[in-house]
């Protein structure tokens, strides 16, 4: 799967833990960790986030949630199941391959969450990605929206610093930024993340 674009969904400094359950949501945040260490040995991951406009804060703003992906167009892979249930529509191997991430900025979708208990508190997990129900609507994000890209040069701070300072020293972990500072190519195909797929106009069928 190419892109120019994880983290877990957990109640952070920035916003409350989203309440669990199916819920309408936007997406506003495609977000290229590099490769991080997991339980799985070194994995490049990204991060999607979803804010979600019909649930609300004590502040007034839209509650907001993320789920952490390894960046993989294999068909059993989580990000490629959850992309094909956000469509409604199964890809080919070579549509996985080519899609362009960017485009998932402004989409709507439905999101399930459930909460779980461990031993750090109660976190907030995406479970489920589906396509928005016909004559269901979602408005456009209220939170700036983010695409930020580790192949990207030169490095765009502009993006980087409007990440919270907790996934900023995140990224910094991975090989991918620190290549990006030096000005360095990738050593392997860059994530597909263009500025073009907000605000495209979406099919009846298959929403992008």
């Amino acid at each position: 799967m190419s892109a120019r674009f994880g983290m877990p969904a957990v109640s952070s400094g920035d916003f409350a833990m989203a309440p669990s359950g199916s819920h309408v949501a936007v997406c506003y945040r495609v977000i290229d960790l590099g490769t991080q260490q997991t339980s799985f040995g070194h994995k490049h991951q990204i991060l999607i986030s979803w804010e979600l406009p019909e649930e609300r804060m004590d502040d007034g703003r839209p509650f907001s949630i993320g789920k952490t992906y390894t960046y993989s167009s294999h068909e059993k892979s989580s990000l490629r199941q959850d992309l094909e249930s956000w469509r409604g529509a199964k890809m080919t191997d070579a549509q996985a391959e080519q899609f362009d991430l960017a485009k998932l900025i402004g989409q709507p979708c439905m999101v399930g969450i459930t909460h779980r208990e461990g031993e750090r508190g109660t976190f907030a997990n995406v479970t489920a990605v589906l396509k928005l129900p016909r004559g269901a609507n979602a408005p456009a994000p209220e939170n700036e929206c983010v695409c930020f890209n580790l192949a990207d040069r030169p490095f765009d701070h502009r993006s980087f610093g409007q990440l919270s300072e907790r996934l900023q020293e995140r990224i910094k972990l991975s090989p991918e930024y620190q290549a990006a500072i030096d000005g360095r190519p990738l050593q392997e195909e860059p994530l597909l993340l263009s500025e073009n797929g907000y605000g495209a106009a979406l099919d009846d069928q298959i929403p992008f």
